[in-house]
């Protein structure tokens, strides 16, 4: 079984760890070991995780560790994982989530998204639609079942 790395926005942290939560329960019914790599968020409310990133580096503690937590994901996870999920609920792909998406990308992993659509901009209005990184994303992967298939 290949390993997988998750790189989501961190206002879609809950949402993801079902996900994974889901995969890894139908992985044990089907005797399957999944290597699974997911972000290192901090333990922060859900208002927190759900402002936009701006607002986010204004709390000194959240701007004196989110470089470090981004590098450990990229050169720690990404780099080592045989495939990238990028868990863009709703399209959208932050700016962090996009640097750890191109570096998979230049890195040679196959790229599974939630979404076929890849939204940027200021969450969750004034989005577009960047054509870009949907040119990296090897095929659309909507259910914890498909993604299992996938790493099997």
């Amino acid at each position: 079984m290949k390993s997988v790395v998750f790189c989501t926005s961190q206002r879609f942290k809950k949402d993801m760890e079902e996900f994974i939560a889901e995969m890894k329960r139908l992985a044990k019914e089907k005797n399957l070991h999944v290597n699974v790599l997911e972000p290192n968020f901090e333990d922060r409310p859900q208002e927190f995780l759900s402002r936009h990133e701006k607002d986010r580096l204004e709390d000194p503690l959240y701007k004196a560790t989110i470089s470090g937590m981004v590098y450990d994901h990229l050169f720690r996870k990404v780099r080592v994982a045989d495939v990238c999920f990028i868990f863009n609920k709703n399209g959208y792909l932050g700016i962090n989530t996009s640097g750890e998406l191109f570096a998979a990308a230049a890195l040679g992993k196959t790229i599974y998204a939630l979404n076929d659509k890849i939204l940027m901009g200021n969450y969750p209005h004034n989005l577009y639609e960047e054509p870009a990184p949907s040119k990296l994303v090897h095929e659309v992967v909507r259910t914890p079942e498909e993604l299992l298939a996938r790493l099997a």
